[in-house]
């Protein structure tokens, strides 16, 4: 229960920081982490406030995303950290932001179903990439309040595309993940970085 209690007050601290941001603003985006060796995982309350979480607010489910022995309601996009969860064994969090830029940049780009990253130095960001020298596709999908048939969807993709770091939903936000707390923080500052130096570079 010591290191359960111990990776709460870390995500915490993390949703507190994306909060503080502005990327995670009054009660959306949701989050969740797992121990090793866990199928089941804490995922965040649907409806809480980001700027006045705490570990609380978590609550367990099982793989598939129904609670253990808890009648709150988890966040309405559990199914997506589900299948995260399974598809990525390594995967240990789930992070899901809204911020204006991916929100918009989403659907400026959705009839390209992709922003392409190229040439930055800080894709080193992301775990595996040691050059700048590298190309990083973010896929778009249409949002949608059918979220078991939008996270098939995304599945579908992961399984054809091997190496996905990140997706977003248009007009909705994005999902990002690591195999630390503090590897999908860094991975969110990554991609949110990068659509700020894309939003830039469109009104150069």
């Amino acid at each position: 229960m010591e290191a359960i209690h111990a990776q709460k007050t870390a995500l915490v601290q993390v949703i507190h920081f994306l909060h503080g941001k502005g990327w995670a603003p009054a009660t959306s985006s949701n989050y969740s982490f797992r121990m090793e060796g866990e199928a089941a995982f804490y995922v965040s309350q649907s409806g809480k406030d980001k700027g006045d979480f705490t570990t609380a607010d978590f609550l367990q489910v099982n793989a598939d995303g129904r609670p253990i022995e808890d009648a709150r309601t988890p966040s309405a996009e559990t199914a997506l950290h589900c299948m995260l969860y399974k598809l990525y064994p390594e995967v240990h969090c789930v992070l899901h932001t809204h911020t204006a830029l991916n929100t918009v940049l989403s659907q400026h780009f959705q009839s390209k179903k992709q922003i392409v990253f190229e040439n930055y130095e800080v894709l080193k960001g992301f775990s595996g990439i040691k050059t700048h020298e590298v190309s990083v596709k973010i896929p778009i999908f249409a949002n949608s309040q059918d979220v078991p048939t939008l996270a098939e969807e995304v599945l579908a993709y992961a399984q054809q595309n091997p190496g996905m770091r990140a997706f977003l939903l248009s007009g909705h936000g994005m999902y990002t993940w690591g195999a630390t707390i503090q590897e999908a923080k860094r991975h969110c500052e990554v991609v949110e970085f990068l659509l700020e130096c894309e939003y830039l570079k469109l009104h150069l």
